[in-house]
């Protein structure tokens, strides 16, 4: 492929592809419905879609992080009415599946291919590299795979399937995250309302990052959280979800799979927005999406 991309969406993800890709030699047209940040990620950008669309040289390839639902809908609306047959649209956010193999059939029917790309690794990781879940046409993937060696860590991406597939992927992956979190707030509140008063927590996540069965990028980013506030004192519990979560356990339900560990954590979510301030928990969980998703902590006294 060309080393020309065109990017729709230029906040925390998108953006921050944007500078990684320009910082290995891509020509990088952006454009976002915030003008500042399209200037912001690359410079003049494009004032449109379309004229993003203009800007680039066919075959064409645009890289879509915009939210999920309306959004998602609108930009590939008018990708489909801007692009031409053999182009590759790649929709980088967290999109529901289902939505994802409609979107592709409402796409190839101007001939115009959607990848899915689910990404994990937040904007951290944009910027120095993605883990990357894959789906959709197999020749469309291969005409675009350098894009996603450039984009993700070393064996950090792979095409899982049709249509569908890699936001399926990214969406379990999530799935397990949450009761990845749920574990980790669950333990760190032991530890901090149990048997011993004053255990340094920060001490407790670096031991377990270095050699321990437990050892993860969770433990490792709850440690720079501790290091930061080491009782997450003036955090509010408030947990949000943003889809994925939910997306796990109805697909679960749908298929007959007891995912309990995940069901849990997605109520524990829900539960943390019930009442004042949350547990202690809670607080891990909301100071942990801050630090992989740069999502907003509340305050006690908001």
């Amino acid at each position: 492929m060309e080393r020309e991309v065109g990017i729709v969406g230029l906040g925390k993800m998108g953006g921050n592809v944007a500078r990684n890709l320009d910082s290995q030699g891509y020509e990088v047209v952006g454009y976002d419905v915030d003008a500042e940040a399209t200037r912001e990620a690359t410079g003049e950008g494009a004032e449109s879609i379309e004229a993003l669309a203009d800007a680039l040289e066919p075959p064409r390839t645009v890289w879509v992080s915009v939210p999920c639902g309306e959004p998602v809908d609108e930009t590939l609306d008018a990708l489909a009415d801007s692009l031409d047959e053999g182009d590759v649209v790649v929709d980088a956010g967290n999109s529901d599946f289902r939505k994802t193999r409609e979107r592709a059939e409402r796409l190839d029917e101007e001939g115009v291919v959607l990848l899915d790309a689910g990404c994990s690794g937040g904007p951290s990781g944009a910027l120095e590299g993605l883990s990357i879940m894959v789906g959709g046409d197999r020749e469309a993937y291969e005409s675009v795979e350098p894009l996603f060696d450039d984009l993700s860590v070393e064996g950090g991406y792979e095409h899982f399937g049709p249509s569908g597939a890699g936001h399926y992927v990214k969406m379990v992956h999530n799935g397990v995250e949450y009761a990845m979190m749920q574990a980790i707030g669950e333990g760190f509140e032991l530890l901090a309302e149990g048997e011993y008063d004053d255990i340094d927590l920060e001490d407790v996540a670096r031991v377990w990052s270095n050699g321990s069965v437990v050892e993860s990028r969770l433990i490792r980013l709850t440690r720079r959280a501790f290091a930061r506030n080491p009782r997450l004192e003036g955090v509010k519990g408030h947990v949000p979800d943003s889809g994925e979560g939910r997306w796990t356990v109805e697909t679960a339900i749908d298929n007959d799979v007891p995912a309990t560990s995940i069901a849990h954590s997605l109520f524990a979510r829900y539960r943390s927005r019930v009442g004042d301030e949350g547990t202690f928990s809670d607080k891990v969980l909301a100071v942990l999406r801050h630090e992989f998703g740069g999502h907003d902590v509340e305050k006690e006294d908001e």
